[in-house]
């Protein structure tokens, strides 16, 4: 009975939930969902089919979800006898008898459903069944009753999120004993012990996953009889205690997992039987120590990660019989020294990850033996200096990185016989000098970084063996000047980076050979007066950086020779003065920087000449106006950001070059009084920003000509009415912001026809009252704020006709809490 009430109580609250079927023809699979009938599922599966041309012979899996059946029968649902793969998901299900699945299954899932009686032989015909899922389904215990005995071809066993198993013990698995089970998942369970012999019959599980439960501790004979076990995942448990030898029945183990664990001490008696171990992790638990025999009786593993833990000392030998290890990972620890010659036994090492520890030296730890070793990882130590033949010769060696180190010299000879390293990286060091000859054994680098150090000095000659160097990264060292040589001989650099230094001037010659250069970065020096001789040869150069220097002056021929200059940064200088055809030289430029410099007005033609350019910023110049014709020659700008000036008047001459522009940045200036025509000639604008002026008043028909505006924000002003006439004709508006102005009138129907308009928002103004006309003839609006204002009239009534809407912010008005409960509830998703 009360089964029967539960149902009826769930068809009441979803209501008119859709009822639905989809054919993913893919995956040849039926899903449907909301449905409480086998006519209506029928019906739905024809009607889903239909418009793909497909027939039920085409199914071969189907899902059910969100559904509600008295006794689930397969053989009341039109789908092939045949079908391979069912999953149930949240349903609720009176019964499932012996005929609830079709003997054909191969898969099937039960996830989240409540089911009132299951038949013991509910799973007896599937014999071809191979893989199950079964999860947090309400009064079906899958282990109980033998429903699980008869499925002698079942090889995967996933029970994830089941939290009421916690205990694991020998009866757990008894239905299980002559099936030939491969894989078994308990993740999730919520599992806290594991007795002894628990999986004893499972003789053929390769893989068995008690990962994100809370098991503390593991007796000796946990996992005896696993004899054919591979893989076995115990990490994120709370794993404080090991049992000697609770592992000595997994000889054909290759990988285990302890990560995310509470285990203190691990020794060799912990790890006994595992001779085919291949892949240990235990990174993330509270280990200080490993023992020198430790790996001893592990011949066969390959990657161990111990990375982590609170390892303060490595001791000599530990990895010496380790002759198939590949992969090592000891990062976050705090290990302060390694022995000489640690890995001498290691001649198949890839890869060594020590960062963030607290190494003073790595010199003599790698012998040159190491002819695999690829990558070595040693950022974020103590490591003072790199001796000459620190490393001993590493032929295969590829990437060194020695960031957020204490390295303050580098000898010459320290990168001996490593002719095959491509990166190196010195970031965040405190080198002061740069020796010639450190980098003459490096003839394949292709990224030096060292930046962030205290370089003063770059000797001449250093980097001339580096010739297939593309990228280096000089930022944040205290050069002041360059030897006119230095960079002579880098043919392949790309990417040059020397912002934060204190650079006042550069040698006229200095960039003449860098033939390849595409982008140059120079930001943040003392740069004052620039040479046009610096930049002639850079014929390649894409991008050119020069902002937050002591620039004042630029003239055209400062650039001659960037023909393929698309973007040139010079926000942030003491610019005053920009004379015609400033960038005439720059005919590919796209992207220009201007803002944060002192032009307070802009000459006739100054950007003649610049047809590429897409973005123009001027932001924040003190700017006050500037000619009708200063924008000649931009007919293709798309982006102007004139925000943060001084502008107190526009006029559409204004606007007439630039007939292509698609966002205007007006905001945060002084305009007051703005004329009917003044965006006349802007018909293809998307946004227009004039937030943070002095409007008082709009025009009528002001917007008119912007067809395709999409966002239009006019918050922080001083706007006291919003017309009827205003907003006609913007079909495309998708965002008005009315926020913070002092509107008390809102004509009616102010914002009728503006069928994209997802978003008002009317907040901190001085409404009174919203009539049942103002918002009309919206369809797709979601949101309307009307937050803290001064309404003390408004009804629920006058937005029941805006289908889309999820959300009016009424909060902070003059409304008695029970009115703005209701919209609350009606109206408070605001996505």
């Amino acid at each position: 009975m009360n089964r029967y009430a539960f149902l009826i109580w769930m068809l009441i609250v979803q209501g008119y939930a859709e009822e639905n079927c989809v054919y993913w023809h893919f995956l040849n699979q039926i899903s449907c969902t909301n449905i409480n009938s086998y006519n209506t599922l029928n019906t739905k599966i024809g009607e889903a089919l239909a418009k793909y041309n497909a027939t039920a012979k085409n199914i071969q899996s189907l899902r059910i979800v969100e559904c509600n059946f008295d006794s689930f029968t397969i053989s009341s649902i039109n789908v092939p006898s045949k079908l391979k793969q069912l999953f149930i998901i949240d349903s609720n299900i009176s019964s499932l008898t012996s005929d609830a699945f079709a003997e054909s299954l191969e898969a099937l899932t039960l996830g989240g459903n409540n089911i009132g009686r299951v038949d013991k032989s509910v799973f007896n015909n599937l014999k071809k069944l191979k893989s199950l899922i079964a999860w947090r389904n309400e009064n079906f215990d899958i282990l109980q009753e033998g429903y699980l005995s008869g499925l002698t071809s079942l090889e995967d066993l996933n029970l994830h999120l089941n939290e009421p198993l916690k205990q694991v013990n020998e009866h757990s698995f008894v239905s299980l004993v002559n099936l030939p089970l491969i894989n078994l998942d308990l993740s999730s369970c919520g599992i806290t012990d594991i007795a002894n012999n628990s999986f004893a019959n499972l003789g053929k599980l390769k893989v068995l996953k008690i990962n994100y439960n809370n098991i503390t501790a593991l007796s000796r004979d946990a996992f005896k009889g696993l004899h054919s076990l591979t893989q076995l995942y115990l990490d994120n448990n709370k794993l404080s205690s090991v049992s000697e030898g609770v592992f000595q029945d997994l000889a054909q183990l290759e990988d285990l997992g302890l990560e995310n664990n509470e285990l203190a001490e691990v020794t060799s008696l912990h790890l006994t039987g595992l001779k085919g171990l291949r892949s240990l992790t235990a990174n993330n638990n509270k280990i200080e120590k490993l023992p020198t025999d430790l790996f001893h009786n592990l011949p066969a593993i390959e990657r161990l990660d111990f990375s982590l833990n609170n390892i303060d000392q490595i001791e000599d030998g530990i990895f010496d019989k380790l002759h198939n290890l590949t992969k090592l990972y000891l990062s976050g620890n705090k290990i302060n020294e390694l022995p000489v010659n640690l890995f001498k036994n290691t001649p198949n090492l890839e890869y060594i990850d020590v960062t963030s520890n607290q190494l003073v030296s790595i010199c003599g730890v790698i012998p040159k033996n190491l002819e695999k070793l690829e990558y070595i990882r040693l950022w974020n130590n103590k490591i003072k200096v790199l001796d000459t033949d620190c490393f001993q010769g590493l032929p295969k060696v590829e990437h060194l990185d020695f960031r957020f180190n204490e390295i303050e010299t580098i000898s010459k000879g320290a990168f001996n016989n490593m002719p095959k390293v491509t990166y190196l990286s010195f970031e965040r060091n405190k080198i002061s000098v740069v020796s010639n000859g450190v980098f003459q054994d490096l003839p394949l680098l292709a990224e030096l970084n060292l930046n962030d150090n205290s370089i003063k000095t770059f000797e001449n000659g250093c980097f001339d063996t580096l010739t297939h160097l593309t990228r280096l990264n000089l930022d944040g060292n205290e050069v002041e000047g360059l030897p006119s040589e230095l960079l002579a001989n880098l043919l392949s650099l790309e990417i040059l980076r020397m912002s934060k230094n204190s650079l006042i001037s550069l040698d006229g010659i200095i960039f003449n050979r860098l033939n390849e250069l595409k982008a140059l970065y120079l930001d943040d020096n003392k740069l004052e007066n620039l040479d046009g001789k610096w930049f002639e040869n850079l014929k390649n150069l894409s991008t050119l950086s020069l902002s937050s220097n002591d620039i004042k002056t630029i003239t055209p021929s400062i650039f001659s020779g960037l023909d393929k200059l698309k973007s040139l940064n010079l926000s942030s200088n003491n610019i005053e003065h920009l004379p015609a055809k400033s960038f005439i030289t720059l005919p590919k430029l796209t992207t220009l920087y201007l803002q944060e410099n002192s032009l307070n007005k802009i000459e006739s033609n100054t950007f003649k000449g610049l047809s590429e350019l897409r973005h123009l910023h001027l932001s924040k110049n003190g700017l006050k106006g500037w000619k009708g014709d200063a924008f000649n020659g931009l007919h293709n700008l798309q982006y102007l950001y004139l925000d943060g000036n001084e502008i107190e008047t526009i006029t559409a001459e204004h606007f007439e070059k630039i007939p292509e522009l698609k966002l205007l940045g007006l905001d945060n200036n002084n305009l007051e009084n703005l004329r009917s025509d003044v965006f006349s000639k802007l018909t293809k604008l998307n946004y227009l920003y004039l937030l943070d002026n002095k409007i008082r008043s709009l025009p009528d028909d002001i917007f008119g000509s912007l067809k395709a505006l999409e966002h239009l924000d006019l918050s922080n002003n001083a706007i006291e009415r919003i017309s009827n006439r205003l907003l006609v004709g913007l079909s495309n508006l998708v965002y008005i912001e009315l926020k913070n102005n002092q509107i008390t009138t809102i004509e009616p129907k102010s914002f009728d026809g503006l069928k994209q308009l997802f978003r008002i928002d009317l907040s901190n103004n001085e409404l009174k009252s919203i009539e049942g006309d103002t918002f009309t003839n919206l369809p797709g609006i979601s949101i309307i704020k009307l937050n803290n204002n001064k309404i003390s009239k408004i009804s629920l009534s006058g937005f029941e006709k805006l289908e889309s809407l999820n959300y009016v912010g009424v909060e902070g008005n003059d409304l008695p809490a029970e009115v703005v409960d209701q919209f609350k509830q009606k109206y408070g998703r605001y996505y």
